[in-house]
């Protein structure tokens, strides 16, 4: 059961690793777009899933405003961790991010909650 629901979370950190890596091998250092920064972001967003799931499993089912509850907080959390560590990169980093590299990342973050949000439908 938990590899069933696990399955699509995993495969999106593997192909979203793996066209970086080809990327970035295939295409070289490309000033605008930060290949290391994405994959970052993925692991961050990979390991923010695998505990948002076995959040969600505690979960009682038949009260459905613990269920809204929950996924609130995981979004909140979620954000929280991810705009300190955007402060804390643009604070290290001197140059800009760039757009590219941002509108893959939030990009990211919308597949990973699409899939978290399909976890709370199968809960049911």
């Amino acid at each position: 059961m938990i590899r069933k629901h696990l399955s699509p979370i995993l495969f999106l950190f593997v192909l979203a690793n793996s066209i970086l890596l080809f990327a970035n091998s295939y295409y070289g250092a490309i000033d605008k777009f930060n290949f290391k920064f994405v994959m970052v972001v993925n692991l961050m967003l990979f390991s923010m899933s695998i505990y948002n799931y076995f959040r969600l499993r505690k979960i009682e089912t038949n009260k459905p405003s613990a269920m809204v509850r929950s996924v609130m907080v995981g979004t909140l959390l979620k954000m929280v961790i991810f705009a300190g560590a955007a402060l804390t990169y643009a604070a290290q980093k001197k140059s800009p991010v760039g757009y590219p590299t941002l509108l893959s990342s939030m990009g990211l973050y919308l597949l990973y909650t699409w899939i978290e949000i399909s976890w709370t439908k199968n809960n049911k």
